[in-house]
C-alpha cells in the first residue's frame, strides 16, 4: 500500500548523486573455516572490573559470574551438568560465595543446561524473561527429534574431535548423547525490565529480543557491563539457524540493539566470544553490528518490492567495505544468504512468486525425466514443447524456466510457459491458483504488466495515512548504493503537527528518530501533507521548487540538498 509513497519521479535522479561504484565483497565466505577465529574461543577465566569473570572456551557458550560480598551471580551455566563441572571448579578458585540467583540470557540449551551444578541449594531463584517458559516447554518438545538431527548436523556433532575447527560462536557444543542435562525451570520472569539488588550488586534486566524472541540484557550501572546473551558476538548476527527456527525478526533486533548502545557501557560482555572493552570500543561495535542487520533487511525488503526472487536478491546484497571488513561482521557462524531467504520468507512466506514452484514434481518424477531427457538428448525447446503437447504442464513449465534463466528476454520459452500456464490453471480447483497462472500467463506474454506504481493514489487518500507510517517505510527505500559514504542527518519539522522525525542517513542505511536534535545537517520545515506529496510522486519539480522559492517549504542546509536527499531513493 505504502510503496508509491516513495516513488520519486524519475526526474529527481537528474538532480540527485549518480549512483556510486563502491569497494565491496560478495557475501559468500570463500575458503574453508578460520583457524584463527579458533583462538577467539581459548580456555580463558577474563576479570571486568573487580567482580565480574567470564569463563570461556570450556563450553560453546560462556558463563560469566559475578562475586558479591555474600554470594555470587551466574550468567549462562553452559549447555551440560559435565562442562558446568569444569567451569565450577576453575571459579570456586575465585570465590566459593553460595550461589543463589541465575539469570538466563534466553531459552537456548547450550545456556541453560547446567544449572543444576552452579546452584548452590533447591531454593535458587533463577530469572528469564516471560517467554523463555513457553519456549522451553513447548519448542524444544514438540520439534524436539528434528531440531536433534538438524542441529547435530549444523554443529558436526559425529565427527571427531579433529574435525572441529571452530563452530563460529565456540570451540565446540558440548551438547551429546553423552552429557547429562542439568536445567532448573526459570522461577522468576517478568515481562519487560526488572531492577534487583542482589546482595551489593545493583542490576538492571530488560527485554531485548533478537536471536530469540525471549532475550534480555544483564546491565550492571556500576560498573558500566552488559552482558547481551546472542544478541552479539564476533560474527554476523545470526538471523536464521539452518537447524531450524522461528523467524527472527531484523529489526527487533536492531531496536534492541539500539537499547544497549543508550546504555554507553564500557563492557560488552557476550555469551559467546571475548568481551569488548572501552565506551568507543564498545558504541562502534554496536553501531556496525545494528548497521549491518539492518543493511541486510532494508536492501533484502527493497528488492522483494521490486519482484525479484529469493536468489536474484542474494545476488545484490553486497555489505558496503566498512561493514564487511569489521572483525564483528563475518560470516562465521551462519551464511548472509541464509539471512536474505528467511527475511524473504518472514515477510511473503514459503511461496517465491515463480509459478514454477507452486506445485513442482516430486524429486521421483523429475528424476526420471531428467533421465530420460538426457538419454534422448532432446533440444530443450522441442522438450518443453512435447511435454505442452502431452499435458505435462508442469513439466513443461519447468523446462521453459531453465531456458528463461539463460536468456530473460527469450519469448519463445516465455510463450511456452504461458501456454503451459494456462491450460494449468483449468486443472485447479482453488480459486487462488487458477488466478494466479492465469494473470502471469499474460504477463509472460506481455499482454499486460502488474507493478504497484500503475495503483494511482490520490490527494485525498494521502491523508488518511500517517506521516509516521510513511517516513518508516523510507528506510527500505534508500538506494544504499547512493549513501553508502553518505553520513548526514534530515530533520522535519511541520507546521500542521508537532511530531518531529529525523533521517540519519549513515553509510548505506537509514536510522530512524523521533526527536528533535542540535547537529542536523538538514532541516526541512512544511506541512504534512506537502510532504507526503511529494514522496507519493504527486509533485514535479517544478511544484516542489515553486515550494521552495515561495516559502511553503524551508530548507536549513541547502535547497539543492534537500532534492538530492529525494533523489537517494530513485534508482
Amino acid at each position: 500500500m505504502y510503496k508509491s509513497l516513495l516513488i520519486i519521479s524519475l526526474i529527481f535522479s537528474l538532480i540527485s548523486c549518480s549512483e556510486q561504484t563502491t569497494t565491496e565483497r560478495t557475501i559468500s565466505q570463500k575458503g574453508g573455516l578460520s583457524t584463527d577465529h579458533a583462538n577467539e574461543f581459548r580456555k580463558d577465566i577474563i576479570q571486568i572490573e573487580k567482580n565480574i569473570y567470564i569463563a570461556i572456551g570450556y563450553a560453546l557458550a560462556n558463563v560469566i559470574m559475578v562475586v558479591g560480598d555474600n554470594e555470587n551471580i551466574i550468567i549462562d551455566t553452559a549447555g551440560s551438568e559435565e562442562s558446568a563441572t569444569e567451569i565450577k571448579k576453575d571459579l570456586n578458585k575465585i570465590s566459593k560465595n553460595p550461589i543463589n540467583n541465575i539469570i538466563y540470557t534466553h531459552n537456548h540449551p547450550d545456556h541453560i543446561g547446567g544449572a543444576t551444578i552452579f546452584a548452590s541449594d533447591t531454593n535458587v531463584k533463577v530469572y528469564g524473561q516471560e517467554n523463555i517458559l513457553y519456549n522451553i516447554d513447548n519448542i524444544s518438545t514438540i520439534i524436539r527429534p528434528i531440531i536433534y538431527e538438524r542441529s547435530a548436523r549444523q554443529f558436526g556433532i559425529p565427527l571427531n574431535k579433529e574435525s572441529i575447527v571452530h563452530q563460529g560462536i565456540g570451540g565446540f557444543l558440548e551438547i551429546n548423547a553423552d552429557t547429562t542435562s542439568g536445567l532448573i525451570r526459570p522461577n522468576v520472569t517478568f515481562d519487560k525490565i526488572l531492577n534487583l539488588k542482589i546482595d551489593n550488586i545493583q542490576m538492571e534486566l530488560a527485554h531485548v529480543p533478537g536471536e530469540t524472541d525471549d532475550h534480555l540484557y544483564v546491565y550492571l550501572p556500576e560498573q558500566e557491563a552488559v552482558m547481551v546473551g546472542d544478541n552479539f558476538y564476533r560474527s554476523f548476527a545470526n538471523l536464521y539457524a539452518i537447524r531450524g527456527t522461528k523467524y527472527r525478526s531484523p529489526m527487533e533486533w536492531v531496536y534492541s540493539l539500539d537499547k544497549i548502545r543508550k546504555l554507553n557501557a564500557k563492557y560488552l560482555i557476550p555469551s559467546h566470544s571475548r568481551p569488548v572493552i572501552g565506551k568507543d570500543n564498545v558504541y562502534r561495535a554496536l553501531t556496525d553490528y545494528r548497521d549491518a542487520i539492518q543493511f541486510v533487511h532494508d536492501q533484502t525488503v527493497r528488492h522483494i518490492n521490486k519482484g525479484l526472487l529469493p536468489n536474484e536478491i542474494v545476488s545484490k546484497i553486497q555489505l558496503p567495505s566498512h561493514l564487511s571488513e569489521s572483525p564483528y561482521l563475518q560470516e562465521f557462524y551462519g551464511s548472509i544468504s541464509s539471512y536474505v531467504r528467511s527475511i524473504f520468507s518472514g515477510y511473503i512466506g514459503w511461496f517465491n512468486g515463480n509459478i514454477t514452484t507452486l506445485h513442482p514434481l516430486s524429486p521421483e518424477e523429475k528424476a526420471k525425466k531428467m533421465i530420460a531427457l538426457a538419454q534422448k538428448q532432446t533440444d530443450l525447446y522441442s522438450a518443453a514443447e512435447t511435454a505442452l503437447k502431452n499435458r505435462e504442464y508442469q513439466w513443461s513449465m519447468e523446462l521453459a524456466d531453465s531456458l528463461i534463466a539463460l536468456d530473460n528476454n527469450d519469448q519463445k520459452a516465455k510463450n511456452i510457459k504461458a501456454n503451459a500456464a494456462e491450460k494449468f490453471a483449468q486443472t485447479q480447483t482453488a480459486s487462488n491458483d487458477y488466478y494466479f497462472y492465469k494473470t502471469v500467463a499474460g504477463e509472460l506474454r506481455g499482454d499486460y504488466g502488474v507493478y504497484f506504481r500503475d495503483v494511482a493514489i490520490s490527494s485525498k487518500q494521502l491523508e488518511a495515512i500517517p506521516m509516521k507510517s510513511i517516513i518508516k517505510s523510507l528506510p527500505v527505500n534508500l538506494n544504499a548504493a547512493k549513501t553508502v559514504d553518505v553520513e548526514e542527518k534530515v530533520m522535519f519539522k511541520f507546521k500542521d503537527i508537532n511530531d518531529v522525525f529525523v533521517l540519519n542517513f549513515r553509510r548505506g542505511i537509514i536510522e530512524l528518530g523521533y526527536d528533535k536534535i542540535d547537529n542536523a545537517d538538514l532541516i526541512v520545515e512544511t506541512n504534512q501533507h506537502e510532504l507526503k506529496e511529494i514522496l507519493a510522486g504527486l509533485q514535479n519539480i517544478a511544484q516542489i521548487s515553486l515550494a521552495l522559492t515561495n516559502g511553503s517549504i524551508k530548507v536549513e542546509g541547502g535547497k539543492l540538498k534537500f532534492l538530492q536527499t529525494l533523489g537517494y531513493f530513485t534508482d
